[in-house]
This record gives C-alpha cells, structure tokens and sequence, in this order.
C-alpha cells in the first residue's frame, strides 16, 4: 500500500488540475475562444489617421475646380460688351456731294444712314439715276446698265462711274448743307442736292431730274414725250416748273424715302 501511495497522489493532482483547466475554459468570454477550424480571428482594421490640412499650401490659379479635368477648364475670352467692336458698320456719312466726270457731266449723290441716291446730268442729253450704299467710306451703287464705285477720304469722294463698255472717273466735294437740314429748307445753296419729278407726274408720262448747285444754279433733263431735253429751272418757292404748258411737280429725293 505504500508503494501505491505516491502514485496516487499523482493522479489525484492530475484530475485537479484537469478539472480546474476545465472549468477556466468554461468561465471565459465567447469571443476569446479559438474560431473553429483553428484560424485566428481577423483583426479589426484600424481608423484611418487624421490628415491635418496644410493652411499654408498655395492654391494654383490655374489648377480646374474639383470634379474637371484640366481641359475641361474654359479659356475662351470673356465677350466684349462693347457694342463698337461687334463689327457695327459706320453710316454716319449723311451728306450731299457734288462734282463732276471726266466726260464733263455733274453728278449729286446724296447718303442718308448708309443708303444714297445719286443722279448724272449733262443737261443736254445725258442722265443717269443710281442707287445703292456709302458704308464705311465706301460707295457702291448701281442703275440701269451703270455702275458707280468710289471712297470718300476726308472732304473728298472719287472714283469711277462705268456704263456699259464707257467708263469716267469722278470726283466731288460735299455740299455745304447736310440731307436732314436740307429737307426743311428752300433757296439756293440750301436746297436738296438732287430733286426729281414725283411719282404722279412720272406716271403721267414725264420724267425729270435737277441738279442744284453751290452757286445757286440748276441743272437738269426733263423726258417730254420720250424725248430728253434740258430741264427749265425749278420754282424754289413750289418746286415746280412749266413745260409747253404742263406744270411739273418734283421732291428732294432722299435716301431711304423714296
């Protein structure tokens, strides 16, 4: 029996210390028991780190704004409210010019807004009636089988006036009377540079024109019957003249009124 004491003592010591480990086991949290199959647990991730933001970086001007891409930027330029640089043609020209051609024949060309009548007499036999634009200095008109270009260059206006295969440079100087001051005036130097029969009187078969120059004079043709022949001078007083004995009636012939 005393053989088997110490033996028992051991075992006894083992199934203490078995039941003891046993029981600890049991007394533990859930989550600090091994997973099955032996893995460990993951471990949980850590929060990020606070970036501090750095108040002293610079900013670039040019950098694009969040959420576009650098050429998606607009570097086109800021439009120009200024309604002087959108091209506006320049008709300030309003003005009566008077000259001559290389033929001898006078020419008045009257501009109004950019529109301008223009009328060639020789007061003979030769007249021509032309219409058109002066935009920017630069005439352009036409007629019946007649085209007169030129530039207006300061107190000046030139060019060359062609009808059919016959072509004659001009030149003219302004009158001394704008086309809105003339309208409400009468008497020589002040009239209208160009007068022309109405439009009844025309439809009754005659035609006219008249030239009134700085001098007081006039010039003109009158169509009777078909026929060209110089034109008596008008009444300033009724804008009228007589013709074997048939009164003619003209108007100022202004750009754009008629």
């Amino acid at each position: 029996m005393k053989r088997l004491t110490p033996l028992l003592t051991l075992l006894s010591g083992a199934v203490t210390a078995a039941v003891l480990f046993t029981m600890s086991a049991q007394a533990s949290p859930p989550g600090t028991q091994p997973a099955a199959g032996g893995a460990p647990p993951a471990a949980a991730p850590a929060p990020p780190a606070e970036v501090e933001a750095d108040t002293d970086a610079e900013v670039d001007p040019d950098a694009a704004p969040p959420g576009e891409e650098p050429g998606d930027v607009d570097s086109s330029p800021p439009t120009d409210s200024d309604p002087s640089s959108a091209g506006t043609e320049v008709t300030t020209v309003e003005q009566n010019w008077i000259g001559q051609l290389e033929n001898g024949a006078t020419i008045a060309i009257t501009v109004k807004n950019g529109k301008a009548e223009a009328y060639v007499c020789d007061g003979r036999s030769m007249e021509l009636w032309l219409s058109g634009t002066v935009r920017d200095g630069k005439i352009e008109l036409t007629g019946q089988d007649a085209k007169l270009t030129g530039v207006i260059r300061g107190d000046r206006a030139s060019g060359e006036m062609i009808v059919g295969v016959r072509r004659w440079k001009f030149t003219a100087r302004p009158d001394n009377t704008s086309a809105d001051e003339a309208v409400v005036k009468s008497g020589p130097g002040t009239a209208p540079a160009i007068y022309r029969v109405t439009d009844e009187t025309r439809k009754a078969g005659f035609d006219g024109g008249w030239i009134m120059l700085r001098d007081g004079t006039q010039i003109g043709i009158v169509t009777w019957n078909g026929q060209p022949i110089p034109a008596p001078p008008l009444d300033p007083a009724f804008n009228s003249t007589v013709v074997n004995g048939v009164t003619l009636v003209a108007e100022p012939v202004i750009p754009g009124v008629r």
